[in-house]
């Protein structure tokens, strides 16, 4: 696959995503499946050669939406909202395009400077103080885990990460039986 077959495929995908989103209201919001039935669909060895594109993409239209849970179905209510808007997407789209880590400043720019301009933008929003600072996670897991470092660093003076916490007292993280699963996650790690 070149370039230039990655404007045809991409046309199709997005065709097919309109074309998906369309129907979505007449798809169960969950699949009719048991553990193993799509893996029985699917069953076969390791290909020996590259599969040609449109066989994935055949395989993938005529096998995969029935075999989801429909996250941006108008009646699927549970975990996050809807996030596929058409411009989240392209989006994505071209952030896949570019394939960047965006890490460090050094690494994506663009990126940095972005994040730092809409946290910015949220500081006003919200009218935090102007010396108010953060960054955007990609899931609340990492979201909270950041969270739960910052805190624990804050109890210890800011000296865990520079001195290690062997010698550093017992901290306490209290959260109620509802609290989400990273939590936990996070007050392990």
């Amino acid at each position: 696959m070149d370039h230039d077959d990655l404007a045809f495929w991409s046309k199709r995908a997005a065709d097919w995503a309109r074309d998906y989103h369309a129907g979505l209201r007449g798809r169960p919001v969950r699949p009719d499946l048991a553990p193993g039935d799509f893996r029985k669909l699917i069953e076969a060895p390791v290909p020996e050669a590259p599969t040609p594109i449109e066989e994935v993409f055949d395989d993938f239209a005529r096998l995969v939406p029935d075999a989801m849970t429909h996250w941006q179905h108008p009646r699927f209510f549970a975990y996050f909202p809807a996030n596929a808007a058409p411009a989240s997407m392209l989006a994505e789209q071209l952030a896949g395009a570019m394939a960047s880590q965006a890490m460090l400043w050094q690494t994506a720019p663009a990126a940095n400077e972005m994040e730092a301009l809409v946290i910015d933008w949220l500081r006003d929003a919200l009218g935090l103080p102007q010396d108010f600072t953060g960054t955007i996670h990609d899931s609340a897991t990492t979201a909270t885990f950041s969270a739960v470092l910052t805190m624990r660093e804050r109890a210890l003076g800011y000296t865990g990460l520079t001195e290690g916490l062997s010698g550093a007292p017992r901290l306490r993280l209290y959260a109620s039986a509802q609290t989400h699963s990273s939590v936990d996650k996070a007050a392990r790690l």
